[in-house]
């Protein structure tokens, strides 16, 4: 969502993570062997196809340096606020 909005030339948002690193899975299990158990194809966005998968069920560290860099490239990693975790939210009519 985030990349969409700023191919739409928006601006006006954050993204928060409660993390400190984008990544989520592919983050966090860092066990020995940890890989995806479907093709590496499906863990390609269609915006950002990656066809130079090393294997067809690529491991942890080479899905999560392709999310890291299809962030960096297309810029939306500016607009994440790492540490952040949300614990509430109220709509404000007036705004």
């Amino acid at each position: 969502m985030g990349i969409r909005l700023l191919e739409e030339g928006r601006e006006d948002f954050a993204i928060f993570e409660k993390a400190g690193d984008l990544g989520g899975t592919w983050r966090d299990n860092t066990y020995p062997g940890c890989a995806c158990d479907i093709p590496s194809s499906v863990y390609s966005y269609s915006f950002a196809a990656h066809a130079g998968w090393s294997r067809t069920f690529a491991g942890q560290s080479e899905i999560l340096d392709y999310l890291r860099g299809v962030a960096r490239t297309r810029g939306v990693d500016r607009k994440i606020l790492f540490n952040t975790a949300i614990t509430a939210a109220r709509w404000n009519e007036e705004r």
